[in-house]
């Protein structure tokens, strides 16, 4: 996002912080930032601060820089992939400078060495402003938005984490089901692997995700989560159940959905 935002030219000065100096040191490198800075420098010397850590430090780690945060702040961004539950502690603590933000874009692997801008371009971006975000700070977030390429979309805390449970955190469980059955099978049988294509490869890339960002998604967004994996399994039980007949005309039916789906993801393209 940093980079993204010089490469555009939106803002001139990008300041980072990272647990990991090699992280820092990379950023810098590849202009991803600007300079280095303390996590106080930073919330003292901005307007808009975008928190990009793994969700579960963002509440204890807000606690430490609000009391700190210089005049200029205006507005407070996070990444995290859930909303529900983390804007509610947000909020409390940034108060109408708080607006969510979630990417969907990504890749299975993590780290700087793995990021690039070209992912975010295109990508929808869900704003999620709370009851109390101000004007100001929800203009900069779109902002924010649209500088990287974005489109984006607005929704409320809840509705954000339902939908993602379906298109973003069950992609996940299913990958990592489907990996766990490959490698029991694999241990029975050790032509297994040599039998792996794209298939596979597709399905499972998710499963190579950090393991604290399962974690993370699940610890907040559990009620969604086990609904759409409820569903989930109705529908390979009915599918192991059905005559062929049936199978075929389940196939087609999904064969459409996921077109339609694709083609109307498309159209919001079309339309920025």
């Amino acid at each position: 996002m940093g980079k993204g935002l010089l490469e555009s030219r939106s803002v001139d000065r990008v300041l980072g912080w990272d647990v990991d100096g090699k992280v820092l040191e990379h950023a810098l490198s590849s202009k991803a930032i600007t300079s280095i800075a303390s996590p106080e420098e930073t919330v003292e010397e901005t307007e808009l601060l975008i928190i990009a850590t793994p969700p579960s430090k963002m509440t204890a780690l807000s606690k430490t820089l609000a009391p700190l945060a210089g005049k200029n702040l205006k507005a407070v961004v996070d990444t995290a992939s859930t909303k529900s539950a983390l804007s509610k502690e947000l909020s409390l603590i940034w108060k109408e400078k708080y607006v969510g933000l979630h990417p969907m874009a990504g890749k299975e692997k993590g780290g700087i060495q793995n990021a690039t801008t070209e992912m975010l371009y295109g990508a929808v971006c869900a704003l999620v402003p709370t009851e109390i975000s101000d004007g100001e700070a929800t203009k900069m977030a779109k902002d924010l938005i649209c500088a990287l390429g974005m489109l984006p979309i607005i929704t409320a805390p809840e509705e954000h984490d339902e939908i993602v449970a379906l298109t973003s955190h069950l992609p996940m469980f299913v990958a990592i089901s489907l990996a766990l059955s490959a490698f029991k099978g694999a241990s029975k049988n050790r032509k297994l692997p040599y039998f792996i294509a794209g298939g596979f490869k597709d399905t499972t890339r998710v499963a190579s995700c950090p393991p604290w960002l399962v974690t993370d998604v699940w610890e907040t967004n559990r009620g969604f989560i086990k609904k759409a994996i409820k569903e989930f399994i109705d529908i390979l039980s009915k599918l192991s159940e059905v005559e062929p007949e049936s199978l075929s005309d389940l196939a087609t039916e999904a064969k459409e959905a996921r077109e339609s789906l694709l083609k109307r993801r498309g159209e919001i393209s079309d339309r920025n």
